[in-house]
């Protein structure tokens, strides 16, 4: 199995969610090291209450323009926490669409629809 340096996770979050559970945008970057010691791996996470589907989309896009985000060196899939799905019930709907085909369009690199 190929070694991905890029990973992203895509998420949702549900507007009934307090604010005291999840904070309003927020962008996270974590510098850390690989299974070598190496300080080579970058974690990045967004959070943002007015983000939709196009906007993930136009984000993974960047990062493809920058070659950083391929088929060849990335990997995508559809994360909902266990605490969510316990409480709301598992679902890939995020603001009328549906995430794990947006994940799917980024991991074979298909234009938006």
């Amino acid at each position: 199995m190929p070694k991905y340096e890029t990973k992203l996770k895509l998420g949702r979050k549900h507007e009934d969610v307090p604010a005291d559970v999840a904070s309003d945008n927020q962008v996270s970057v974590l510098f850390r090291y690989d299974e070598t010691g190496a300080d080579k791996h970058v974690s990045v996470s967004i959070e943002s209450d007015s983000m939709g589907a196009e906007d993930v989309a136009a984000l993974l896009q960047f990062l493809e323009q920058r070659n950083l985000f391929t088929r060849a060196n990335s990997k995508t899939w559809v994360s909902q926490p266990q605490a969510s799905e316990a409480k709301f019930g598992k679902t890939h709907a995020w603001k009328g669409a549906d995430v794990k085909d947006l994940a799917h369009r980024a991991s074979t690199m298909l234009p938006g629809a």
